[in-house]
């Protein structure tokens, strides 16, 4: 298998945090914003009318659009003054929480050897603006020009782990699925990708390299280390033997 080009996310890939505390800080920050205009009920309500609008892909509205469109009718304002608020939340919020962040040991060193040798995509999960990827990777130690580009709230009209996320960024970027490997660190959110036909490769702490399985996998899928990892690209993307790899070398019966 060649492998071309590269989609990293971010989150737990790049980027640690430090999980449910970070999920609570954030809420009461983003609950506390609105509550002013919404109330504590409504307030709640929202964000989570907000996250059942990110799970639903859409073919004609960015991410951006859809949750703007549904504030500005929560908050009886014009889809600018949403905007306006929405920004200005997020901007407030999200200084705050650096404490509760870490940077992955041995991702940068990875994106250093890599910067040079493939396209890079930051393939973060596309709920907020480009400008808070940015703030993210500062804390993770890591130039975001190491990226070609960003996938982020603006841009995209899906969100992981939907198969349409990964088909919208391949068109966009003008990669084939066959030889974009996409790194991350959550089965849930990534190993969908090879549904699509897309390899995937899950860092974490793994001693060894081993194969995943998901139904409907058109794609292999391995977990293993960021060192493991570049040993393999190094070697000309030579992966461990995966059990889909006889049907994906001899194609469809």
């Amino acid at each position: 298998m060649k492998i071309e080009s590269l989609l990293v996310d971010l989150d737990g890939t790049l980027l640690g945090n430090n999980g449910w505390i970070l999920s609570v800080d954030f809420v009461a920050r983003a609950v506390a914003g609105l509550r002013p205009r919404l109330g504590l009920r409504n307030s709640l309500r929202a964000l989570i009318d907000i996250k059942k609008a990110f799970d639903r892909p859409d073919r004609e509205f960015t991410n951006d659009m859809r949750v703007v469109t549904l504030m500005a009718d929560k908050l009886d304002v014009t889809m600018e003054e949403a905007r306006q608020i929405l920004r200005a939340g997020v901007f407030q919020i999200f200084p705050a929480l650096s404490r509760h962040f870490y940077p992955i040991q041995g991702a940068r060193e990875f994106l250093e050897w890599a910067r040079t040798r493939y396209p890079i995509v930051l393939a973060t999960n596309p709920v907020w603006p480009e400008e808070i990827a940015h703030l993210r990777l500062q804390w993770a130690g890591i130039d975001a020009a190491t990226f070609r580009s960003i996938t982020h709230v603006r841009r995209m009209k899906a969100c992981k782990p939907a198969p349409e996320y990964y088909t919208e960024v391949l068109e966009q970027e003008g990669f084939q699925a066959a030889t974009t490997l996409l790194i991350g660190d959550d089965v849930r959110m990534d190993l969908p990708a090879a549904r699509i036909g897309m390899p995937v490769f899950i860092v974490g702490k793994y001693r060894r390299v081993s194969p995943l399985k998901l139904e409907g996998m058109l794609a292999p899928a391995w977990r293993g280390s960021y060192a493991a990892l570049r040993e393999i690209l190094e070697s000309g993307g030579s992966f461990p033997e995966h059990p889909l790899m006889p049907k994906l070398l001899t194609g469809p019966a």
